[in-house]
């Protein structure tokens, strides 16, 4: 019985690693969005207004992007996490998945801010 139980909390601990891999990689897949939205929109230079009109348009859209894929990787998380909370997971790493979460959000609401002034 003792064997089970210990096997089923190594379960339970690397499935919860796999939601934490899972949750990096799309916070890996929003930074470059932010990055190569702030990159179109800044570090490309045109003379012709309409091109910089949407090169500013397409950045913004990019970092948009970014924040999405940080609230989806924040959600999909989560439903792993109350899954697993039925198990006796400690509430410590859903609050910092949040705090990172709020962190990258506004950063790139910051991002969003220069790319349009």
């Amino acid at each position: 019985m003792t064997e089970q139980k210990s096997l089923d909390t190594l379960a339970v601990e690397r499935t919860l690693l796999a939601a934490e891999r899972t949750y990096s990689a799309w916070v890996r897949t929003g930074l470059a969005c932010v990055g190569g939205g702030l990159a179109i929109a800044r570090a490309l230079v045109f003379e012709d207004v309409s091109n910089k009109i949407a090169a500013e348009v397409i950045g913004a859209l990019l970092v948009i992007l970014g924040a999405g894929m940080f609230v989806f990787a924040l959600t999909d998380y989560r439903r792993a996490f109350v899954r697993l909370a039925q198990e006796g997971l400690s509430r410590r790493s859903m609050t910092v998945m949040i705090m990172i979460t709020m962190l990258l959000l506004i950063i790139s609401a910051l991002v969003f801010w220069i790319i349009t002034i």
